[in-house]
């Protein structure tokens, strides 16, 4: 699409005559309006369709709406064919157009249809999506996720079709086996992604109601799983879609804690691409907008990913402060059964070693904190139960980059040892990054017959250069 849009659509709109403002050519919200009801006569179904979104589709920002709208566009503006209307059929997008674009109204059939051309641009180009794609920064990150702290619109307008129960735990109950998707073998993104595509097309039109918000929950819970599971892919710039699609449809459901759970995901994925300033932002507005209703839990949580953004900007006293309102937090917290779903992995083990990973890059400014990395990562071990073994394998890495920074790369390179078995040859994953960091991270070492060693075995399993 050239940098003027979709002139194609642009002109047939206003070669097409107002039916309200005689002698004026269709608005676009006149143009929305119609194509609503050029489809509800046509299907039986409501649908959102706004003159937000055909601006959009104006600009070029979509370039193929879903087949609904786009049979609606044809019918309301005379077309015989989507290309009368500039509208061409995906093929082999490049990454750069899975950067985040998801700023469309923050109302149910806005989210809805957000998630549909998300859903349709991976299932089309998958080998597009999980490639390392563009991440978005700054304003291009942070201004999709504005809305979160407005109050959601549009649910007055919605009186269409509600769920049975049935259906509803059906739907819930096909988010059982994506939860696990760690480890349940052969499980990947595509999967996870058509599963959303099928929540989707059944909150199409659905009216308001407790049973519409736990479908759009089950939703944003599947394109939470599918942000995280391209996030350990090194796809950044479609995790970084999912995420935010994830927020908007945990707003749709009223669960801000799920919100604030996937912003505190987005935030450190901005801070694993070194981009802590972004990281604080999106804490911040994670804690701005449940502070009123937020668990000791879900703020001990917020308050340690606030803590890595500190760290890694070598903000001594913000990163003990942040530290200190996670742990404090914490100590008020009740049992994980009293939690929701996805807060129960925030358990002392866990909370210990982040901390400690946190001291860690803290130490990379003021060497003298990397003692406290080493007795927090530490207690980590003792405390973590033995079947998280993922969760070990990073806490002995962890363990092991503080030793570097000790001046001990012998018991550094001890660890490492013990961690590599864990990792999966030929999909290291988010693992096999963090064994390169490592690696990166001992070359001052290499004098050492056991950090070669180590350094070799690593490069063998995650393809990093050992003389880098």
């Amino acid at each position: 699409m050239s940098a003027g849009g979709n002139k194609l659509l642009r002109a047939a709109r206003e070669r097409t005559p107002s039916r309200v403002v005689p002698g004026e050519c269709m608005s676009r919200s006149e143009l929305a309006e119609a194509v609503n009801a050029w489809l509800w006569r046509s299907t039986g179904q409501r649908y959102d369709l706004d003159g937000h979104h055909i601006a959009k589709y104006e600009r070029g920002a979509v370039r193929f709406p879903i087949a609904a709208y786009r049979a609606g566009l044809r019918a309301v503006l005379g077309a015989s064919d989507d290309a009368e209307l500039g509208f061409v059929t995906p093929r082999r997008r490049g990454s750069l157009a899975m950067v985040v674009t998801l700023d469309g109204a923050w109302s149910p059939g806005g989210i809805v249809d957000e998630a549909d051309e998300a859903v349709r641009f991976s299932m089309l180009n998958r080998r597009d999506a999980l490639g390392s794609g563009v991440a978005a920064s700054g304003a291009a990150l942070l201004a999709p996720l504005a809305g979160w702290l407005e109050p959601l619109t549009g649910w007055a307008d919605r009186p269409g079709p509600t769920f049975g129960i049935a259906e509803v735990e059906a739907l819930e109950r096909a988010v059982e086996l994506p939860r696990q998707w760690r480890s349940a073998p052969g499980l990947g993104p595509a999967a996870v992604v058509g599963q959303l595509h099928e929540v989707t097309d059944r909150l199409r039109g659905a009216g308001d109601g407790p049973l519409t918000q736990r479908v759009f929950l089950a939703g944003a819970e599947l394109a939470k799983i599918a942000g995280s599971m391209y996030f350990d892919a090194g796809a950044h710039a479609a995790a970084q879609r999912y995420y935010v699609l994830a927020v908007r449809m945990a707003k749709a459901a009223d669960q801000d804690s799920f919100a604030a759970a996937t912003l505190a995901a987005l935030a450190r994925q901005s801070y694993d691409l070194g981009n802590p300033t972004d990281g604080l932002e999106i804490i911040g507005m994670a804690q701005h907008g449940t502070r009123q209703a937020a668990s000791p839990r879900l703020r001990a949580m917020l308050a340690s990913r606030e803590a890595w953004g500190h760290a890694q900007l070598g903000h001594i006293y913000a990163f003990h402060r942040a530290v200190d309102v996670a742990e404090s937090s914490f100590a008020d917290a009740g049992p994980l059964d009293t939690e929701p779903r996805w807060l129960s992995g925030l358990d002392a083990a866990e909370l210990a070693g982040v901390i400690g990973a946190r001291f860690r890059d803290l130490a990379r400014h003021e060497p003298g904190q990397a003692r406290h990395a080493v007795t927090y990562i530490g207690r980590a071990l003792e405390l973590r139960d033995p079947a998280k073994v993922r969760n070990r394998s990073f806490d002995l890495i962890g363990l092991a980059r503080a030793h570097l920074i000790t001046g001990d790369p012998e018991h550094a390179s001890t660890l490492i040892g013990t961690a590599l078995p864990t990792v999966t040859p030929g999909n290291p994953g988010r693992l096999g990054r963090k064994l390169a960091d490592w690696s990166r991270e001992a070359t001052g070492f290499t004098s050492v017959p056991a950090v070669r060693a180590a350094r070799g075995q690593v490069a063998e399993l995650v393809g990093a250069r050992p003389g880098v």
